[in-house]
C-alpha cells in the first residue's frame, strides 16, 4: 500500500501544474521553436517516442502560454519576430525503467537560444517521470505525463528571461534553425527542409529498424527523418538482414515493406 501511495503522489501533485501557469500572465515571447530532441548513444529511445515527446512538449508549452506560437523545427518564423523568439534544443541523457508500483523516469538537458542570432539564453536539466517502459510508449498519457514535467521546468527557466539583456552571440555563431531572413546582424540560411516520413513494415512483423546505423524502433512504425540519402537496415532473429539505401525528398511520405528471408540451416 505504501508503495502505491508513493507512486500516486507525483500524479496528484502534478495535476495542479496547468492551473498554476494559467493563473499567471503569459510570457512575452513571439515564437518558441522546439527542435527534435537528440537520442545520444546508449539511450535507445525509438523515434516514435521522441516524436511523441516533442509533439506533446509543444502542446504543454502552448497551453502554459510560454509564447504566442510554439512550433516544430521545420516551421518558418517571420524575420521581425526572430529577436523576440526562442529555440529549444534538448537531448535525453539517461533512462530508468519503472515497475508496477514505481514510475520510471527520463533525464536530459535543454539549451535555450535566441532565434535571431543563436545567443545562449539558458540551460536547464530536466527529469520527467513516465508510467511505462519507453520502448513501449507511443503518443499516450505516459509521454504526456512526462513531457508536462519538462514543460514546467522550461517555464520556470524562462520566467525571468529578458531577451533584450542577453548579449549578442559571438561572431561566427550559427543561428538556430529555422533562421529568419533579414534580421540585422544574423546570417540567414534558407529555412530547413520539412521532415520526411516513412512507414516501415516487415514480414514477419517486429523487425528492428536502423537508419544510418542508429536503432529507431521496430516494424511496423512511422518514422520521421531528414530528407536526403539514408542507409536502412532491418533485422530479426532467425532471418537474414534486409539492407537498402533510399533517397527521400523534403516532406515526402514513403512506404517501405521489407520481406525478410529465413536464415538457411
Amino acid at each position: 500500500m505504501k508503495r502505491l501511495v508513493l507512486y500516486l503522489l507525483p500524479l496528484i501533485l502534478l495535476a495542479s501544474v496547468p492551473q498554476l501557469w494559467a493563473t499567471n500572465e503569459p510570457l512575452s515571447f513571439k515564437y518558441i521553436v522546439v527542435q527534435h530532441f537528440t537520442n545520444p548513444n546508449g539511450i535507445n529511445f525509438p523515434s516514435i517516442f521522441i516524436n511523441g515527446y516533442c509533439d506533446t512538449l509543444r502542446d504543454w508549452l502552448l497551453s502554459f502560454h510560454a509564447a504566442s506560437q510554439v512550433v516544430e523545427d521545420a516551421a518558418a518564423v517571420p524575420a521581425a519576430d526572430a529577436p523576440n523568439s526562442l529555440v529549444i534544443e534538448g537531448r535525453f541523457t539517461a533512462a530508468h525503467k519503472g515497475g508496477f508500483s514505481s514510475p520510471g523516469d527520463v533525464e536530459g538537458d535543454v539549451s535555450i537560444y535566441r532565434l535571431s542570432d543563436h545567443a545562449l539564453v539558458k540551460t536547464t536539466a530536466f527529469k520527467g517521470t513516465y508510467s511505462n517502459a519507453p520502448e513501449k510508449l507511443t503518443v499516450d498519457r505516459g509521454i504526456r505525463f512526462s513531457s508536462r514535467f519538462v514543460a514546467n521546468q522550461i517555464m520556470v527557466a524562462l520566467k525571468t528571461v529578458n531577451l533584450a539583456s542577453i548579449p549578442p552571440a559571438p561572431p561566427g555563431s550559427a543561428p538556430a534553425s529555422p533562421a529568419a531572413a533579414g534580421v540585422p546582424g544574423a546570417s540567414a540560411p534558407p529555412a530547413p527542409a520539412a521532415m520526411s516520413s516513412v512507414q516501415f513494415s516487415s514480414t514477419p512483423d517486429g523487425a528492428e529498424i536502423s537508419i544510418d546505423a542508429n536503432y529507431v524502433g521496430n516494424a511496423p512504425s512511422l518514422i520521421k527523418m531528414k530528407p536526403g540519402t539514408h542507409s536502412i537496415k532491418m533485422t530479426r532473429t532467425g532471418f537474414q538482414p534486409w539492407v537498402r539505401s533510399i533517397e527521400i525528398g523534403a516532406g515526402e511520405l514513403r512506404t517501405i515493406a521489407a520481406e525478410l528471408d529465413p536464415v538457411k540451416p
